[in-house]
């Protein structure tokens, strides 16, 4: 017999960020609750000691809804992303919803992801993270590689939308992020622990659900923005991102289908190299989009060259913003 009420978790991991976890919560207790929907919350702190328990009690007492701090000692966001999914199927919820905690959620966010899911008979959706500037404002130069961030942020968004119109694979992100609890349960799925330092678990668990026949879904309104902390916001960092990034999809490619990877891994460090250092000699002609972007190709032809060596990146080790 099917339950009248659907009943939703919403989980974000978090470490050594209680300012951004606190406005995280502070944009949660406004949320519309879905039609038939009842919310509970579940926070993972990935450290060696629990610390947002007060903070998470302020939340459950404001709001009135069922609030749970969990700890996750064990190092790596795929543990915490997966104690999370422990947490809301214990409590036998049908969905399970994800957000970042350097977020914040508008009012509609998880009406509209819900709902843009069951319309596309999805057990997997997600929707636009928007980059927005750190709480304590930035320089001339960061505001720049901010425009960079907000810029990319919607090509990458209309190419999902693009790639659900027409069929194709996409990946989601657990930045904003919705799942069928049953479907994934069923499916055997959880976020392997090999990227849990790294990144990139996210990119494979969304391609292994499609794999397992699972159907995903783009949800344009369903919008969430991130402070983007001032560390991040560097050519340096564009770089960095990009080839811990490409490290890890390289990995991927690499178990499907490994002579291929090796092929293309070769041909990718010589095209995103030259185009990288291309874009970023002709700016004055082409602007400061392209100028970025070619750092973040000279950082995937990095990813590939290390990921040919038989590197990793434990790019999950530092935390910045607070």
């Amino acid at each position: 017999m099917e339950r009248s009420v659907t009943r939703i978790t919403v989980a974000a991991a978090t470490r050594q960020r209680p300012r951004m976890l606190a406005d995280l919560l502070q944009s949660l207790q406004s949320l519309d609750v879905p039609q038939g929907a009842e919310l509970s919350f579940v926070f993972v702190e990935n450290d060696s000691v629990l610390t947002i328990t007060d903070l998470v009690e302020d939340f459950h007492k404001r709001t009135g809804w069922p609030a749970r701090a969990v700890l996750e000692t064990r190092p790596g966001i795929s543990y915490a992303r997966n104690a999370a999914i422990e947490a809301a199927l214990e409590g036998g919820s049908d969905w399970l919803a994800f957000v970042d905690d350097d977020e914040q959620v508008r009012h509609d966010w998880l009406r509209q992801l819900l709902a843009g899911a069951k319309d596309a008979s999805a057990q997997l959706a997600g929707g636009p993270v928007v980059p927005v500037a750190p709480a304590m404002g930035c320089s001339d130069d960061e505001t720049d590689v901010l425009a960079y961030y907000v810029r990319a942020a919607k090509v990458s968004n209309a190419r999902k939308l693009g790639a659900m119109t027409v069929g194709r694979r996409f990946d989601l992100a657990t930045n904003n992020w919705l799942a069928d609890l049953a479907a994934i349960d069923a499916s055997g799925l959880r976020f392997d622990p090999d990227f849990g330092l790294s990144g990139g678990g996210d990119t494979d668990f969304s391609r292994r659900a499609h794999k397992a026949g699972l159907t995903l879904a783009w949800v344009p309104q369903a919008i969430v923005t991130e402070e983007v902390a001032t560390a991040r916001l560097s050519k340096a960092y564009i770089v960095e991102r990009a080839r811990a990034q490409t490290i890890a999809k390289y990995q991927m490619a690499k178990v499907e289908r490994p002579r291929m990877a090796i092929i293309t891994a070769i041909s990718q460090v010589v095209s995103k190299g030259l185009s990288g250092a291309f874009c970023v000699a002709t700016w004055p002609v082409f602007g400061r989009y392209s100028y970025h972007r070619g750092f973040r190709s000279l950082g995937i032809a990095q990813g590939f060259l290390a990921g040919l060596r038989g590197e990793n990146q434990a790019f999950y080790t530092q935390v910045t913003g607070d």
